[in-house]
């Protein structure tokens, strides 16, 4: 019976593809599946029926299944459209199923499942999906649902609309900086992070220098070579015996006070050297020929290891001190009078 009514079946579309007539063909197909539905399996009842008998092409359509069996026999469903996980559409005779899902309940002895399908139609015409089969048993009679028949409208398109062909590839605007490498913009960054960590550290440490200088201000040249000397002079080296550590100290003393009084890198010059700085300098021409006799014997006493008389130490000294008072820095100039002596002399100026 199942052979026989697929092959008239498949004789009613051919005869409506040639006679081009869609309503007897549906007529036909009625026919037939009213005919399955009264030879099918006792007992068990499918139908089939879709949402919309016209739907456009492209739009969706649900398709429901229905099958009533007892609840105990086994049922084998064949040609059912099943979608496994990951698969985005199913082809199913002519249309894509596109979601699935199904439920079953069981009451009064009898179980009924509910199969609901959302089918998709792209070729304008008339869609016929042929019957879904159930089998209860091995050699039962396969009941069959009947026929779904739905007509596929066409898209209209306006043949006056303008169909623009298709542009070429166009490369993005670009700017200068697109060509710039990132790690070349990671390595400025990290050259500028290092400069920025650099300024930091030495802005805090000349911050932290002069809040040093601030609370310990240092002592003028003049008066830290005044001072050492007093001190020098209150240890009596030279009268002890401690003639070449008495005159490395008396030289140290002048070396320093050359450094800080006119900028004389002294602490790395020989004597010779130290004698012709002076001698070009304006404000020590003077007093050069004083610290070439000091800077003479020096040498003497620690190179050469002579013993001076007790005569040439208090004349180094003295002559030591003379070069210090002599090139001292001049006074400031005392401040400017009142501003009644102002006026006074400006009348006194005026009068004469």
């Amino acid at each position: 019976m199942c052979v026989l009514s697929w092959g008239y079946l498949k004789t009613a579309q051919q005869y409506d593809r040639s006679m081009k007539r869609p309503f007897r063909h549906i007529l036909i197909i009625s026919a037939l599946a009213a005919a399955q539905v009264a030879a099918a399996a006792p007992g068990i009842s499918i139908k089939a029926a879709a949402d919309s008998a016209v739907m456009l092409m492209g739009d969706r359509n649900a398709l429901r299944v229905t099958v009533d069996m007892p609840a105990s026999s086994p049922a084998q469903l064949i040609d059912f459209p099943v979608m496994t996980p990951g698969v985005d559409y199913l082809p199913f005779n002519g249309v894509d199923v596109v979601a699935s899902d199904s439920s079953s309940v069981i009451a009064d002895g009898r179980r009924k499942i509910d199969f609901n399908f959302t089918i998709q139609a792209f070729d304008p015409g008339t869609v016929t999906l042929p019957p879904f089969a159930v089998l209860t048993a091995p050699g039962a009679d396969t009941a069959f649902s009947n026929v779904v028949t739905f007509k596929v409208l066409p898209v209209d398109v306006d043949s006056l609309e303008t169909i623009n062909p298709m542009e070429s590839i166009v490369s993005p605007a670009s700017r200068w900086y697109d060509y710039i490498p990132d790690w070349l913009i990671w390595v400025v960054a990290a050259i500028a992070a290092l400069a920025a960590v650099f300024v930091c550290l030495r802005f805090f440490k000349k911050t932290k220098e002069t809040a040093e200088l601030r609370r310990n201000p240092p002592v003028p040249p003049y008066e830290l070579a005044i001072s050492r000397l007093n001190t020098l002079r209150s240890r009596n080296l030279a009268e002890s015996g401690h003639e070449k550590e008495y005159y490395t100290e008396l030289v140290d003393i002048l070396r320093q006070y050359l450094d800080g009084r006119f900028g004389i890198n002294a602490m790395e010059m020989t004597s010779t050297q130290i004698v012709k700085a002076l001698r070009a300098n304006p404000a020590t021409r003077m007093t050069a020929d004083e610290m070439r006799a000091v800077l003479s014997i020096a040498d003497f006493v620690k190179f050469a290891k002579v013993r001076p008389l007790p005569d040439d130490n208090i004349k180094a000294f003295a002559r030591a001190t003379s070069f210090v008072e002599q090139t001292k820095p001049a006074p400031e100039p005392e401040p400017e009078a009142t501003e009644g002596n102002d006026k006074t002399t400006t009348k006194t100026s005026t009068k004469n």
